[in-house]
């Protein structure tokens, strides 16, 4: 090939080439300008850390927290950013990411610029480098606080502030793997308040109302585990779901219930030979190797309830 000939093969190549890098490196800025107005505009807390707990990116989102100030945000520990408890809930699910090397979904909370506190679903996932090392931790939080409200109010009792039927049907299976994972007896527990319908005959429906906010208050105060659920069902009728290392704890915690409204010492003349208002108790378990669905376990529990009323109520049977 001429010399001449091989010199403008030679910068055509070199030429392609560079038009073809430019072209890449625009690509790369347009695709890094689109990536940032996400970052930037998604209606979402988008954040990482180190493995020290300080913030290295932020978008601008942030605006909307108690505090945030965007010169001295980025660059600082979450420790000098939010009150302690909540710090040490956004630090644990950060440590936890980064440990388990895996994504981690939780719930958080932290108060906006009008001191509300509001309830983000976040999701939290460890940064690795080229080694396969974790670097940092990455958030993406979602605001759900409406839409967490709105599911309380549709599970909620109104009167008593407990959880209601239909909660408990939502949640029965989940609590018997739940047990059947940790070894524990799971609980069923129905109660219902002693001749309830002579009581609002004779005070009125409003004093009833207020006897059925006084079980609610007594039965919350004696179950001693966030996990522990308890329900208005229906009228007078309450329940409760909860796993023990065994029967004999669960029928203390049944008692502690049962003296808790006897304590009260609610007048209630039609209750003989109590002359106050009183609650009768039914417990069913079921081991941790055994299975029941949803309808046998309520039907043993309702048996159980109508032996402490035939045995002359105010009473816990199992």
């Amino acid at each position: 090939m001429p010399p001449d000939i091989a010199h403008s093969t030679d910068a055509d190549a070199a030429s392609d080439e560079l038009a073809r890098q430019l072209q890449e490196l625009a690509g790369l800025r347009a695709a890094d300008g689109l990536l940032r107005a996400l970052l930037e505009h998604a209606p979402m807390l988008i954040s990482t850390k180190d493995l020290q707990g300080t913030v290295t990116m932020a978008n601008r989102h942030f605006a909307v927290l108690d505090g945030y100030d965007p010169d001295n945000f980025v660059g600082r520990n979450v420790f000098d950013l939010f009150p302690r408890a909540i710090a040490e809930q956004l630090w644990n699910n950060d440590q936890r990411a980064a440990q388990q090397r895996a994504p981690v979904r939780e719930e958080e909370s932290v108060y906006h610029a009008d001191q509300s506190l509001h309830t983000y679903a976040t999701v939290k996932f460890p940064l690795f480098d080229s080694a396969g090392r974790v670097t940092a931790t990455c958030a993406v939080s979602t605001d759900v606080t409406e839409a967490k409200a709105a599911r309380l109010d549709s599970i909620t009792d109104e009167l008593t502030g407990l959880n209601n039927r239909r909660y408990f049907n939502l949640r029965y299976a989940e609590e018997q793997k739940r047990a059947q994972r940790e070894r524990r007896v799971l609980t069923l527990l129905l109660a219902d308040v002693d001749r309830f319908k002579q009581y609002n005959d004779h005070y009125g429906h409003a004093a009833g109302d207020r006897v059925l906010a006084a079980v609610a208050r007594a039965m919350r105060a004696a179950l001693s585990r966030p996990a522990d659920l308890c329900f208005r069902t229906g009228g007078d009728e309450f329940a409760c779901l909860f796993a023990s290392r065994g029967a004999d704890d669960s029928v203390a915690l049944a008692e502690r219930m049962r003296r808790g409204v006897f304590q009260a010492g609610i007048a209630h003349r039609a209750n003989a030979p109590f002359g106050q208002v009183t609650l009768s108790i039914g417990l069913v378990f079921i081991a941790p190797d055994a299975a029941l669905d949803q309808h046998a376990f309520y039907e043993l529990a309702d048996r159980a309830l109508y032996r402490a009323k035939a045995k002359g109520r105010n009473l816990v049977s199992r």
